[in-house]
């Protein structure tokens, strides 16, 4: 007499029914791989972005200067408690400055942050790896 293999869902003797589940071989998950690209540096090219950073930072740099010479009258200013006379131009300069300063924090904080989290993720990453590997 052949013998045929049992249902998974057939009862088996000397175990309880709340046994039989855990008792069932579950399905190995499947393996997980991963991209070897991201493993290596990243090269970008960074000449042609900086050539072209500092043709506009130039061009800004004229129009800056054509502006202060074109708006050389001076003017009074009031700044906590001081009171001092600026052309009008130097006082914009100044005030644009003094927001790209601002700005830069705000942007270096930003980017703190992400540095910060792709090193975690990096980290996070090499972990799992080891766990696969």
């Amino acid at each position: 007499m052949a013998r045929t293999p049992e249902s998974p869902d057939a009862p088996r003797p000397g175990l309880p029914p709340e046994d039989r589940r855990s008792a069932d071989p579950s399905p190995a998950p499947p393996p997980v791989r991963t991209d070897p690209a991201l493993d290596e540096h990243q090269k970008r090219g960074v000449s042609g972005a900086m050539w072209t950073a500092l043709l506009l930072g130039l061009l800004i740099l004229v129009l800056l200067l054509v502006f202060i010479l074109q708006n050389n009258v001076p003017t009074d200013f009031r700044f906590l408690g001081w009171e001092f006379v600026l052309p009008l131009g130097i006082a914009m300069l100044f005030a644009a400055v003094a927001g790209a300063l601002v700005m830069g924090l705000v942007g270096s904080v930003r980017l703190f942050r992400l540095s910060h989290r792709v090193r975690r993720l990096e980290k996070e990453r090499t972990d799992i790896k080891r766990a696969l590997g």
